[in-house]
């Protein structure tokens, strides 16, 4: 092997990163559901917040189902926190189904579970049936 050979081989391009694509499919009349495969990274991260939507129309239940994600990048969570204000906006009930990626990301950047996450599609249809958490309390009066 010669030195040129060395070279080459170090400066071999890595291999292409798949590009996201995403499906929407109604769940029930009220509640549909996006799905994302492949990689969101800062290039394809807004595009995944339009999808989402786009998809709503007259919905207003919303589950963003993540699981099939290989790569999720820091501004996916930016993208997540785009879909909150959105969905609050609308009053859209929503819950996202992170992926072994996704999780990773809400650990560092979400550890106060302030986004409403769902481990199967069972409970995210049920959290969204239920309806949006509420972070407001009752004080009693003194």
């Amino acid at each position: 092997m010669s030195i040129a050979d060395t070279h080459a081989q170090r400066s071999a391009p890595s291999a292409p990163r798949e590009p996201a694509h995403f499906t929407s499919c109604l769940i029930s009349a009220s509640t549909v559901m996006v799905a994302a495969e492949g990689e969101v990274d800062a290039c394809n991260a807004s595009d995944l917040a339009e999808y989402v939507e786009c998809s709503l129309e007259a919905s207003t239940r919303l589950i963003v189902d993540l699981r099939d994600l290989q790569f999720f990048g820091t501004q996916g969570f930016s993208t997540l926190h785009k879909i909150n204000v959105t969905c609050s906006g609308s009053g859209v009930n929503w819950v996202v189904i992170p992926g072994r990626e996704v999780d990773r990301l809400l650990r560092i950047c979400d550890p106060g579970g302030g986004l409403p996450v769902a481990t199967t599609l069972e409970t995210a249809v049920a959290a969204v049936v239920r309806g949006p958490r509420s972070h407001l309390r009752m004080i009693p009066r003194a």
